[in-house]
């Protein structure tokens, strides 16, 4: 009976031991699930945040491109404005390039009715 007695003791023991084993499982399981969870939201965190940061920087963008814009018009509006009021104001102009041209005078017809230099002589 002594072997019997052992042998159900050990059995007692085996059976403890699965039992806290057991329990242990359990609690593991649990943390498990909970860091589940946290990584989940940590995800959708993450997402949210990705978005933001994406919505953010096209804000960014168009705000640069927009001052960007009202800069080149600006500079554009000011020469056109500097150009009227050089205009309006008549500012020195390059002067005309004038060409004279001499005409020597007529002469007189030649009474014999002939041209000199044209093989006679005159007289």
């Amino acid at each position: 009976m002594a072997g019997l007695a052992r042998c159900q003791r050990e059995a007692e023991e085996v059976t403890e031991l699965m039992k806290q084993n057991f329990a242990r499982a359990l609690e593991r399981d649990g943390r498990l699930s909970d860091l589940d969870s946290r990584a989940q939201e940590l995800r959708a965190m993450g997402e949210t945040f990705t978005r933001s940061t994406r919505a953010v920087a096209r804000q960014q963008r168009r705000g640069h491109r927009r001052w960007c814009l009202v800069a080149i018009g600006l500079i554009t509006f000011l020469f056109f404005l500097l150009l009227a009021l050089a205009l309006a104001l008549g500012l020195p102009r390059p002067p005309l390039a004038i060409i004279t041209v001499t005409v020597p005078p007529s002469t007189p017809p030649s009474t014999t009715g002939s041209l000199p230099g044209l093989g006679e002589t005159p007289q």
